[in-house]
């Protein structure tokens, strides 16, 4: 963007007025074809506090969300998305002269770690970004600038939103209950895309893009791509994928759609309190009770060699030896040395198991030796062997963590859109087209 003018102008705070879509599908934003003149491209499209947006941004970044969502290249495309485009860019400004006020600042390694990122997801080869934009007709510029906004935003919320969020050990608690509650009932694996409207003078453009993109999705383009660019959810960087939910978690409109969708299917655009959604069934199960032999266990393991031909006395000697480790070790840490010593080199770090993985007589010990305690002595084909479990997954059910940073990241998203408007509402935000 056109960051270092300033133009000493009296800014009008008047945000996404009346006639503006109109304006917007103006030829100026919409022809930007190599011959369009440079005076044209450089005017100026809008004025948010100050900071220039120019013609030449918009074109940019259209240019960049059909590239990389998939939306065929034509006029009507390109009419359609530019107020989400022009929305977007002042939405990144007021956030950059945000993260700006509170001296946040992103490196230049930060945006490359980014890029590399990218060049990985879209299989492109390292260091082959610039020439991928170049192709596209955009450049490297007009992309670093929504990567920095980008990263300097989830910086700000690191450090101004995720510090006052509270996740309860009886918020988890809540969740496990509900999840219990529900045994039996078919889990639905969603993907969202937000359009918020924010402005009622707005509606009608919303309404049109969200048409739009569904019907190019169900006509090929990639869901993930197409929320990464145009969602304004906090699900939007993992390509709008919210994970697994259950009938009645979401708004009941979403609720009734999803539960009228086959998997791969998308639906239609869908009222809700923010604006307009979209849903995609990625997938769908039946929320079964947890397998305790699913639970996961860590152990260590001491063998006792025995040859073949080994006659009862030399058993009964390693059965001896096996019985006197066992009774003088404490815990995992003694096990190993004594394990060392027994001649059983040990790894590191404990093997970790999924109880079903093993044999069952290893499984059935594995499930109720206490943690610390060595086992009484297993006789098999290959000598004398003793177990320890190191550590044992007592329930099988939802994990508390997964829960914890689900939760978060719904409230991450919900405070981050009540930010941005906050600082729309305060913005002066002066609009040329």
């Amino acid at each position: 963007m056109m960051r270092s003018c300033r133009y000493r102008i009296e800014i009008i705070r008047r945000l996404a007025p009346a006639g503006v879509t109109a304006g917007l599908a103006m030829l100026a934003i919409l022809s930007y074809a190599p011959q369009s003149a440079a005076q044209d491209v450089q005017r100026i499209a809008a004025v948010v506090n100050e900071e220039v947006i120019s013609i030449f941004d918009v074109q940019q970044r259209i240019r960049l969300l059909i590239s990389s969502s998939g939306l065929p290249n034509t006029n009507e495309t390109r009419r359609r998305i530019a107020p989400q485009v022009l929305r977007s860019l002042i939405d990144e400004a007021l956030q950059s002269q945000e993260a700006e006020r509170l001296n946040i600042r992103v490196s230049q390694a930060e945006i490359d770690a980014a890029i590399g990122r990218i060049e990985t997801a879209n299989n492109i080869p390292a260091g082959n970004f610039e020439t991928f934009l170049e192709r596209q007709g955009i450049s490297l510029s007009a992309a670093s600038e929504q990567i920095r906004a980008n990263i300097a935003w989830q910086k700000l919320l690191s450090r101004s939103v995720v510090p006052t969020i509270e996740i309860g050990e009886e918020d988890i608690d809540s969740v496990i209950e509900r999840i219990d509650a529900t045994r039996g009932i078919t889990e639905y694996r969603v993907a969202e895309i937000l359009l918020p409207i924010d402005n009622p003078a707005n509606a009608r453009d919303i309404h049109a893009l969200a048409d739009r993109l569904v019907g190019q999705i169900r006509g090929g383009a990639d869901f993930r791509a197409v929320a990464q660019q145009f969602s304004k959810s906090a699900s939007a960087a993992t390509g709008g994928d919210i994970g697994w939910i259950q009938p009645g978690e979401l708004d009941p409109a979403l609720n009734a759609a999803i539960a009228g969708l086959e998997t791969g299917q998308v639906s239609d655009p869908l009222d809700v309190p923010e604006g307009l959604q979209i849903i995609a069934l990625i997938d769908q199960r039946t929320n079964e009770p947890p397998d305790p032999n699913d639970r996961m266990v860590s152990l260590r393991q001491l063998l006792l060699a025995l040859p073949g031909d080994a006659g009862q006395a030399d058993i009964n000697s390693q059965l001896q030896v096996a019985r006197t480790i066992a009774s003088s070790v404490r815990g995992c840490e003694d096990f190993a040395a004594a394990a060392v010593e027994a001649g059983t080199p040990q790894p590191e770090t404990p093997a970790t198991f999924q109880l079903k993985d093993l044999n069952a007589q290893l499984r059935a010990l594995a499930s109720e030796l206490p943690v610390g305690q060595a086992s009484e002595p297993i006789q098999n084909a290959g000598g004398v062997q003793i177990l320890m479990i190191c550590e044992r997954q007592e329930n099988a059910g939802p994990d508390r963590n997964e829960i914890r940073e689900t939760l978060l990241r719904e409230r991450v998203g919900m405070l981050s859109r009540r930010y941005l408007r906050d600082l729309r509402r305060a913005a002066f935000v002066d609009l040329r087209v």
